[in-house]
């Protein structure tokens, strides 16, 4: 990643004590900055070319045309450069509605150097390692142009409407989690297990259909971000140094990025972005915690970490049977909601998913 060259950020924010508050803060992180008085005029500066930035800071709330509304029209333009939301509320609902709309990130107003360093030099390295995956993003466009190309050819042929667009995107979520399971020849099966699983848990929760239906999306694409993430670093054997470590904890925010920009994965977005947080809030990317993470999360989370735990990886071998559950147990109320290990357990789900893990080995048997 190219970490010397002078970074160029855009603030747009309406308030003229703030602007040079932002602007002296970009002077002494070396950065170069653009202002801009709100969305219109920020829309405007990026249309004409003026300004080709690496990361915005857009305030919510603005005359003439606030955050909010500047938001899609800014992903739309600019879908790799990341957004981050400034917010005078220190509402932390606010915040995860604009990430949920496709912000990267957001910061309360007045918030120290330091948070604001933070905050760019994640969105920084997010931005460099899409630079870095270019190609492999052209391909992704690619399959999506050719997939919808499939969904008008088979719209012709089927009368149930409904029927046929869940069809689609169930296929459209798969062929994109072969996708990332080409990557990393450990994960083989992986998603559809997590989805599997992920669905069991719902359906014993009682969750609505609808929201099943985004699980299942959601279970199926939660590694999605992995695109985005250099072979070299997925398939290492042996422990990730510490900017390795960083770059792979990337991957739920770029998997909720490319997900937010597809209409029928938009809600399972929040799921992938947060399928890495715990509910003690030593998760990551954003360290939330409990009723805070999202509640489709929780459940992934919880079958991501069992199958992970379950199979071997490049890193180690797979846990026993009795391994496993003692981890989940003693995780309950750390790493774990509560409430989904506590289904999770009453319901014998650890026994369902072990015999099927057997019956997948033994068809292996058989066709050797």
């Amino acid at each position: 990643m190219d970490t010397d060259r002078k970074r160029t950020v855009l603030v747009v924010e309406d308030d003229v004590s703030m602007q040079k508050v932002l602007s002296l803060s970009m002077q002494k992180m070396d950065h170069k900055c653009a202002i801009a008085k709100n969305g219109r005029e920020a829309l405007d500066l990026l249309e004409s070319g003026d300004v080709a930035p690496d990361a915005i800071l857009l305030d919510i709330r603005m005359p003439i045309m606030s955050g909010l509304a500047a938001l899609p029209k800014i992903r739309a333009l600019l879908p790799t450069v990341p957004v981050i939301m400034l917010t005078a509320f220190g509402d932390l609902e606010t915040g995860l509605a604009a990430m949920k709309a496709g912000a990267f990130d957001y910061l309360v107003k007045p918030s120290s150097l330091e948070k604001i360093r933070e905050a760019l030099e994640k969105a920084f390295s997010y931005r460099d390692i899409m630079e870095m995956k270019a190609e492999e993003e052209r391909k992704m466009a690619q399959r999506r142009l050719e997939l919808e190309k499939q969904v008008e050819s088979s719209y012709q042929e089927l009368g149930d409407v409904y029927k046929k667009l869940k069809k689609i995107n169930l296929q459209t979520a798969y062929a994109l989690a072969e996708t990332i399971e080409a990557k990393d020849r450990y994960t083989q099966g992986h998603c559809e297990r997590v989805r599997w699983l992920s669905s069991l848990i719902g359906k014993t929760m009682r969750l609505p259909d609808e929201e099943i239906e985004q699980l299942e999306y959601a279970a199926l694409l939660h590694d999605i971000g992995k695109i985005g993430i250099p072979d070299s670093i997925l398939n290492k054997e042996g422990p990730l140094d510490e900017k390795e470590r960083h770059i792979i904890r990337m991957h739920p925010i770029i998997g909720a990025q490319i997900l937010s920009t597809v209409e029928f994965f938009k809600r399972a977005a929040a799921a992938v972005r947060h399928h890495h947080e715990r509910w003690d809030g030593k998760g990551y990317p954003d360290r939330v915690e409990g009723e805070h993470i999202d509640h489709l999360a929780r459940i992934i989370a919880l079958a991501d970490t069992f199958d992970a735990m379950a199979t071997s990886r490049a890193y180690r071998t797979a846990l026993s049977f009795g391994e496993v559950v003692q981890e989940i147990h003693r995780m309950r109320g750390t790493q774990f909601a509560p409430d989904v290990v506590d289904v999770f357990f009453a319901a014998g789900l650890d026994t369902t998913y072990f015999k099927k893990l057997q019956e997948e080995a033994d068809k292996k048997k058989d066709k050797s």
